[in-house]
């Protein structure tokens, strides 16, 4: 099977994806603080930290200055990465059943040397080897990371998604499934998806000119951009449909639906 997700994914590390694709949604641009909410909402979940031991308004409040103050260069998405690789012991650091500013301060910094050394890594080999055709081991292997580094976190936000996500990243996801042949579309769907697609991408217009960027209400979708939008609405509509068909297994954990 061809996985043009898992292909793309050898190009570049998941650190260099996060800054080369999401700067439109870092969280100095946000213009809500729904994201953050669900971020550290996200976190607590991650973290397994009990109810009595989450943050009262006030230490929620200065947390939420930090991560404005010094942190707003990374999305939410990236935020969350950066947790999931501190609980996997990744980034060298203890982890507790906690959530503060000094949690939040310890993982994002370590998380930048992580990120530095990772995209260095990466460009400096690059630039000494040729590419090549990738074998089929190394295709599979790079497909394994896709589904534990993008996928199962996809799962485990789509649980709690109120709006389609849409990215490339969860583009990717949907041709992961649509490749599988996990997702059937109607002409019916493609047509309501594709108006979709376009309520989304001038909400997005508004958003991108709200923050200052010098954009067009009325610029027109690329034909792969309309692609996009189209299939990240189609995979939050279907995914009731997906997990019908998948069984992922995760250090013992079991995905099954």
């Amino acid at each position: 099977m061809k996985n043009e997700l898992a292909i793309s994914t050898q190009s570049a590390p998941l650190e260099l994806v996060y800054s080369r694709n999401y700067r439109e949604q870092r969280i100095k641009y946000l213009d809500s603080p729904e994201k953050i909410i669900e971020l550290i909402n996200y976190l607590y979940v991650l973290l397994n930290v009990k109810k009595d031991n989450q943050l009262n308004q006030i230490e929620e409040s200065v947390l939420n200055g930090v991560i404005l103050k010094n942190f707003s260069n990374f999305s939410t998405d990236e935020i969350k990465h950066a947790f999931r690789l501190g609980v996997a012991g990744q980034l060298g650091i203890e982890m507790y059943q906690k959530l503060d500013s000094i949690t939040m301060g310890k993982v994002l910094t370590a998380y930048k040397s992580y990120k530095a050394n990772k995209i260095k890594n990466f460009k400096s080999t690059n630039l000494s080897i040729e590419h090549k055709k990738p074998s089929i081991d190394e295709i599979n292997a790079i497909e394994e990371e896709f589904i534990q580094k993008c996928i199962i976190p996809y799962i485990d936000e789509r649980k709690t998604m109120t709006e389609p996500k849409i990215d490339w990243a969860t583009y990717a996801i949907f041709n992961h499934f649509w490749n599988l042949k996990y997702i059937k579309l109607s002409k019916k769907d493609i047509e309501q998806y594709k108006k979709e697609a376009n309520t989304y991408w001038q909400a997005d217009l508004k958003k991108r000119r709200s923050t200052g960027e010098r954009v067009s209400l009325d610029e027109l979708m690329g034909q792969k951009t309309a692609k996009m939008y189209a299939s990240c609405i189609a995979l939050y509509h279907k995914f009731d449909e997906v997990l019908k068909h998948i069984e992922i297994e995760v250090k013992g954990r079991n995905y099954r639906v």
